[in-house]
């Protein structure tokens, strides 16, 4: 299964997340791959109603860091993880 590669500075910025909030670095790191390959709007929208939690606001603002790097890079995201992995294949 393909995964999420953060860069160094991204990952620091996971742990201070999870650690200012005493929060998973797994589930996180989770959620993150969701929000970056565009599978985690759901949760979003279900929070808009509430407004979201600030380690929400914080992993969202990483993930559109994320998707930033990764689209300047020529990866496509935002669609779906499988647009990441047509991507990769062509690459090859």
């Amino acid at each position: 299964m393909l995964q999420l590669q953060l860069t160094p500075e991204e990952t620091r910025e996971l742990y201070a997340i999870a650690s200012s909030h005493s929060l998973s670095v797994e589930g996180l790191y989770e959620r993150l791959e969701k929000l970056t390959w565009g599978d985690g709007l759901l949760e979003c929208r279900m929070q808009s109603s509430v407004g979201l939690l600030p380690w929400m606001e914080q992993l969202s603002a990483l993930s559109d860091r994320v998707n930033h790097r990764l689209y300047k890079s020529g990866i496509l995201v935002g669609s779906s993880l499988e647009a990441c992995k047509a991507w990769l294949s062509r690459q090859s």
